[in-house]
């Protein structure tokens, strides 16, 4: 299932008064320490050095104020107590460092808190960026939990286009991030983004296209613990930080960050700053270990055509996946929820006998593999509910994450029966062991083909003291992932086996064979009034890296676990859909395929191949087209889409959820999209691909304007559309921008294919 990434929102911000001022003694120093480069000027504060100004190569003021009540940096020492501010140093000094030219700033004199001392230093980079680290020294007593660092306020307005761009796993972008930030009474609000885990890599942008904006990332490659913040400030400005967890808070002397927090200037848009990523993100070692990248991921998982996600007993998921196989004429394959023995959502580890029955279990699957289909099961990651015998008879209480006052930390996901489950700490054996000891069952004497490892890509800070690891910070989450996924390859032996997780993640590339990118159906679960909307930023970036798939798109109510409460059953689980939401069917299938997804479906019943034919033959039509050209869908680099000329159309959406019928509350809205949904993709051998897709029952000339040089094509260069009628030529590039008016009939998909002369 989809679990909603947590990420903490704050109206507003206290902050802890300077005592006398009489009392402070500053090292002023002139003139202000300044750092110049082609592409970005950053002026700090010769008083306290905080930012004053950060100027980008167009002379625009992106940030800084004259004064800063907080400074550089803050630091959280405990629940209760008063942050410590930079501003409230009682002496501050500055000084260029001999060699490479950085800023080394030294804060120290603290009256209330005199060991401490505070170093930071800031370079600039070719990149238009300024690197910034921390050391804190002093420490020894004071339990500091959170470093805020670098603080940049004052951010100004952009423009009319302002865009705030998060990689909240697959990719979130904000058209009017100032009326977010100002909060619902315009005095500010805080929005905070947990990595790794809630945001997929580490970098976020606000920017105006095509002038640009700001960038700000972190290259750390060892997955510590951190937050990315921003918050709108009265004037209409915005203040940034990063929140850096130090591990242990107490128990040592001092804490250093071991990676750089960047803050810069970009031009363009949230492409150009996903590109400024890539470039560094994929030569780091989880793209270079990435499964698809080292062809390590199984062949069956790089080959499935269309993933159908079904739940309950096998008559209700491999009877459908087969029909659909032999509809489509595809390799299909299968995302199994509810084969467990216990109810969804509440019986968590006890998945185990499948609740259908050993026998029929295994003889279902063992005919699905004769059929040519492969399957892979639901089993939660984290997860061990309150309710199971379980949890008391093995006592798993002991290896359950502590929040920061010691008690268990538990969720709730189920809206019919609402028990709690403890999530449980991964970098423990014991939980490792318990979670692999079921898989190895379910590898060997079910003889599924792998696991979907709901929550895998997520992270938790745990605070018990006796799981072996840090408490607070650190990067001890991602360790125990790792050593997991080592002992289930080692069970799994040479069997082609496939791991799937939820959401996207650069950490976990290296591990998991496919990622379900659940938010092409965002409409589903989350209001389009929230301001957010879906753009693909983590494909943008590790396409090539990893295997996406996944939508809640279904032509059906959802389903209703018979496990549940039998009392609560609505009338209308798993029957059609009206007719009127298949524009949002039409807008999450091709928003798969020209994202470079592995299509999906989800609640698949074999009635939907006559009732609702046109809604299966456009799934089918694009599931095809992508499967002939996966040099470009599977394989291929993401590009900035060309210009086509489409209108907006208005879109129905149904929100009513994938799994658990919602009660009460709007079950409609509407959205706004292109007629015409279109990227480009390059193939390893440097041809490009330009995927369009329709997703209205009208036919039309779509106006395609290609710029040569854009996709690195000289004039001259051959173009073949593909679509399901074949493969035919189109036209040739000229000098410049070519236009082309390609015919696009009614819910119909086509890819142009760029090759050389």
């Amino acid at each position: 299932m989809m679990r909603s990434a947590r990420w903490a929102v704050a109206v507003g911000m206290s902050l802890v008064a300077v005592s006398a001022a009489s009392s402070v003694v500053k090292a002023l120093q002139s003139p202000a320490p300044v750092l110049r480069s082609p592409g970005l000027t950053l002026t700090l504060s010769s008083h306290d050095g905080h930012v004053e100004s950060l100027v980008d190569a167009r002379k625009r003021r992106l940030a800084g104020v004259a004064a800063d009540s907080v400074g550089l940096w803050s630091l959280d020492v405990g629940a209760g107590a008063p942050a410590i501010l930079a501003s409230q140093a009682g002496r501050f000094a500055w000084r260029t460092r001999p060699g490479d030219g950085a800023l080394e700033l030294t804060w120290d004199r603290f009256v209330a808190t005199p060991a401490l001392r505070v170093i930071a230093t800031v370079r600039l980079r070719a990149d238009s960026t300024a690197a910034w680290r921390i050391r804190i020294e002093g420490v020894a007593t004071l339990p500091v939990e959170g470093v805020h660092f670098p603080r940049v306020t004052g951010i100004a307005a952009l423009g009319e286009h302002e865009q705030l761009v998060v990689p909240a796993w697959m990719g979130q972008m904000a058209r009017e991030p100032r009326k977010l930030l100002a909060g619902s009474n315009g005095g500010g609000r805080r929005l905070e983004w947990v990595y790794p885990g809630a945001l997929s890599l580490q970098a976020i942008s606000l920017t105006a296209p095509p002038a640009g904006g700001l960038y700000f990332a972190a290259n750390d490659t060892l997955a510590y613990r951190k937050s990315f913040a921003l918050w709108g400030e009265p004037a209409g400005t915005a203040g940034y930080e990063m929140v850096h967890l130090p591990s242990n808070p107490g128990a040592n002397d001092s804490y250093a960050t071991t990676y750089d927090a960047l803050v810069g200037a970009v031009d363009g848009d949230w492409l150009n700053a996903a590109e400024r990523y890539r470039a560094w993100g994929t030569t780091q070692y989880w793209a270079r270990e990435s499964r698809l990248a080292t062809r390590r991921t199984p062949s069956w998982v790089r080959e499935t055509g269309i993933w159908e996600w079904n739940r309950g007993r096998s008559e209700a998921v491999l009877a459908p996946a087969a029909a659909l196989q032999a509809d489509a004429k595809l390799p299909v394959s299968v995302f199994w929820h509810w084969w467990h023995n216990g109810p969804y959502d509440t019986s968590f580890p006890d998945y185990l006998p499948p609740r259908e029955g050993v026998t029929s279990f295994v003889n279902a699957v063992r005919n699905a593999h004769e059929d040519g289909l492969h399957a892979i099961v639901y089993m939660n990651q984290r997860l061990w509910c309150l309710p199971t015998p379980s949890w008391t008879r093995e006592d798993a209480q002991r290896f359950a994450v502590r929040e920061r006052n010691g008690e268990v930390r538990t969720e709730v996901y189920n809206v019919f029966d609402p028990q709690p489950c403890a999530t449980m700490d991964i970098s423990t054996p014991f939980w490792r062991d318990k979670y692999a000891g079921i898989a190895d069952t379910v590898m060997h004497q079910y003889a599924l083909d792998g696991i979907y490892m709901d929550q895998a890509v997520l992270s938790l800070v745990c605070w018990s003291p006796d799981h072996g690891h840090p408490v607070g910070g650190g990067h001890y989450w991602m360790d125990g992932f790792r050593l997991l996924a080592r002992d289930l390859r080692r069970r799994g032996g040479a069997l082609p086996l496939g791991f799937a997780g939820e959401g996207g993640g650069e950490s976990w590339l290296p591990d998991l064979d496919a990622f379900l990118t659940l938010q092409v159906s965002q409409e589903r679960y989350a209001d389009p009034a929230s301001g957010w909307e879906v753009v693909p930023l983590f494909q943008a970036v590790y396409h090539q890296y990893a295997v996406t798939y996944g939508t809640y798109g279904s032509l059906t109510y959802p389903p209703y676990d018979e496990l549940w409460p039998a009392n609560l059953r609505p009338a209308n689980a798993m029957t059609l859909l009206d007719r009127a939401y298949r524009g949002q069917f039409f807008l999450e299938q091709a928003r798969m395929f020209v994202w470079g997804m592995q299509p999906t479906i989800a609640n698949f019943l074999p009635e939907q191949l006559t009732e609702r034919r046109a809604e299966m033959d456009y799934l089918e039509r694009l599931a095809r087209l992508r499967y002939g050209l996966r040099d470009f869908f599977l394989d291929g680099t993401f590009l900035r889409a060309p210009e086509v000329d489409a209108p907006a159309v208005d879109v129905r959406l149904s929100r009513i959820s994938i799994y658990a019928a919602r009660r009460g509350g709007p079950v409609e809205a509407h959205t706004s999209s292109p007629a015409v949904l279109a990227s480009a993709w390059r193939a390893k051998d440097g041809r490009v691909a330009i995927a369009l897709a329709r997703i209205t029952d009208d036919s039309s000339v779509v106006r395609v304007r290609v710029d040569a040089a854009r996709y690195g094509f000289p004039a001259g260069a051959r173009v073949e559309r593909h679509d399901a009628a074949g493969r035919h030529a189109l036209g040739v590039i000229g000098a410049g921008v070519t236009t082309f008016d390609v015919p696009l009939g009614a819910l119909q998909g086509a890819v142009l294919e760029l090759r050389p002369k």
